[in-house]
């Protein structure tokens, strides 16, 4: 497994062009926006700097801002398209350029699927993680070099639940990338192509979003409010309820819903994403193993 871990590794780094404008876009595109989006305005313009100075800056709130913005729904759908891109060439690029029939000989398949999908996650992760570092690191350097106020001192943080919020966004983010790149290696396995891979993989969290638009509809046609209740079935409103549960304390409303009334305990969200991720990453293990790769 180490080995394939590592060649697995290599090999999405060896794609330069894509990790470096669908992966460090990220951490890159953040600095870009810190320097000349946010900095270079205040020092030239004073009446911006004036505003600056007037808002403080929360370290905490930033280093959090960016995981906060990618677990958003529907908004983290269209922010994690890169993401989702990189996914589709990853295990969709395997049948375009013909390497599965290189590399299946020196691994058992699903050894290679589960390695792909590990690295794919720790790698979209580091990116983040990246960003987050940036976005934090570019509003204490705002802070100095416009004079704005900083806070909180770290002897005022309340380190035990500041950690914990940022555990549980780290692991929705890292579960919302394993389901995303279920669907992608599923899709792939089937189309056998990038680009069909990219727009299905896309749709499927726009179609989950319609789905539960389309649920509030019917339930309000037929007077029957209690089947928008249905959406706790799917991951993207479980991996909300997780995040709700640890840092709110209280179960997600999923954006207020009319008639929305089964809130699950945090418990049973987290065995309904184990059984989403179990049945994904099964169901593409088989198909897998039963497929003719050298056609």
């Amino acid at each position: 497994m180490r080995s394939a871990l590592a060649a697995e590794w290599r090999k999405l780094l060896g794609h330069t062009k894509a990790v470096s404008f669908l992966v460090w876009i990220y951490p890159i595109g953040a600095l870009m926006i810190v320097l000349l989006i946010e900095i270079l305005p205040g020092l030239l313009i004073e009446t911006v700097r004036e505003m600056m100075v007037a808002s403080p800056i929360d370290w905490t709130e930033e280093l959090l801002s960016v995981w906060s913005a990618m677990n958003g729904f529907p908004g983290g759908t269209f922010l994690r398209m890169p993401f989702i891109a990189f996914i589709a060439i990853a295990f969709a690029g395997e049948y375009q350029w013909g390497t599965w029939k290189n590399i299946v000989p020196r691994h058992a398949r699903t050894t290679l699927i589960l390695a792909k999908f590990l690295v794919l996650g720790l790698l979209i992760l580091l990116a983040l993680l990246l960003t987050s570092l940036v976005v934090a690191g570019g509003g204490g350097l705002k802070a100095v070099l416009l004079d704005i106020p900083i806070g909180p001192a770290l002897a005022e943080v309340a380190w035990a639940p500041f950690l914990q919020g940022v555990a549980v966004q780290v692991f929705v983010t890292f579960m919302n990338t394993l389901i995303v790149a279920a669907y992608a290696a599923l899709i792939a396995m089937y189309s056998r192509s990038i680009v069909a891979s990219l727009l299905l993989s896309v749709g499927v969290g726009i179609v989950e979003f319609a789905a539960s638009l389309l649920l509030l509809i019917v339930s309000q046609a037929l007077q029957r409010p209690n089947l928008v209740n249905l959406i706790v079935a799917t991951p993207t409103y479980n991996l909300d309820n997780v995040r709700s549960w640890v840092v709110e304390g209280v179960g997600s409303s999923f954006g207020g819903f009319p008639g929305f009334t089964a809130v699950p305990p945090l418990w049973a969200s987290l065995l309904i994403l184990f059984v989403w991720l179990v049945g994904l990453f099964g169901g593409t293990a088989v198909l897998f193993r039963r497929q003719d790769i050298s056609s």
